[in-house]
Order: structure tokens, then C-alpha cells, then sequence
């Protein structure tokens, strides 16, 4: 038998160099998001989808921004984040009439593709609760008459 097809397991001194200098570069270097950053991500590609009005705990959503400047958008937004991996619950409003489990799908597809792209952070689950129906009317109403009940409870002119 021959042993011209053998070879020697162990490494050369230039290969466990070469392998130090590159785990050494692996744990120097790391790219991280602040959990906001994800959160509005996922906000602004949920809100973008067709059917869901706004975000569970933020019903200023458009006229809050219109009328002070400020709007919270990750209201409603929860996300656990690793280094490779995202988890996404959202809790909304949706448009009477229309398919809840499409808005879902959607929306999922939307997120995931966002959160991808703009992180390279794998989205492993995305949960939505609907946490009230509306019509467009009726979502439009309800924020305005909040928002007069907040802009009169001034304590200052």
C-alpha cells in the first residue's frame, strides 16, 4: 500500500499564523445596532404597507408629527436582537374590510426584506397583533379629536 496520498493533519507554522491573524480581525471588529434603530426599521416598513393605519400605542401616528413636530414611531414595535438574528412583534391597527392574513403576509415580507437589506440581520420571527379594526374614516376621526384633547391640555400659550 501506498502512502503518496497521505497527508499530514497537522497544521504549518504559517497556517496557525494565518488562522490567529484572522480570529484576531473577527473579534476586533463588530457591527452593532441600537435596538431603536431596528425597531423603526420595522416600524416604517410595517406602516408602509397597505391596511394597517398606525401602530398599537401610538394613535398620533400622522397628525402627531404634523402638529408637533415629534412622533414616537416604534410605539407598538417589541424586537429581541442578536448578532445575526431578529425577532419582530408588532401590534397595530388595520382597515376594515380588507384580508388580515394578506396585511400579515405582507407585512412580514415587507420587514424582513428591510431589516435585511439596510443590517444583513436574518428576521427569525415576526409576529402581529391586531389590536383594533377600523375604517380609514373612522382611524382619521379618532386621531384628530385626539389630538385636540392633547394640544388643549396646555398648560402654557
Amino acid at each position: 500500500m501506498s502512502n503518496q496520498n497521505v497527508r499530514s493533519t497537522e497544521k504549518t507554522p504559517e497556517e496557525v499564523e494565518l488562522e490567529k491573524k484572522e480570529q484576531e480581525e473577527q473579534h476586533k471588529s463588530h457591527l452593532t445596532y441600537d435596538d431603536e434603530v431596528i425597531k423603526k426599521i420595522a416600524a416604517l416598513a410595517t406602516t408602509d404597507v397597505k391596511g394597517i393605519l398606525g401602530m398599537s400605542g401610538n394613535l398620533f401616528q400622522g397628525l402627531q408629527k404634523t402638529l408637533t413636530g415629534n412622533e414616537n414611531l416604534t410605539a407598538g414595535i417589541q424586537a429581541d436582537i442578536g448578532e445575526k438574528q431578529v425577532a419582530i412583534d408588532v401590534s397595530v391597527y388595520v382597515e376594515y374590510g380588507l384580508s388580515v392574513p394578506e396585511i400579515y403576509r405582507t407585512a412580514y415580507q415587507n420587514v424582513k426584506a428591510n431589516i435585511s437589506q439596510m443590517t444583513g440581520l436574518d428576521v427569525v420571527e415576526f409576529n402581529m397583533h391586531v389590536d383594533d379594526v377600523y375604517t380609514r374614516e373612522e382611524f382619521v376621526e379618532s386621531n384628530k379629536s385626539k389630538a385636540k384633547m392633547s394640544s388643549s391640555n396646555s398648560r402654557v400659550e
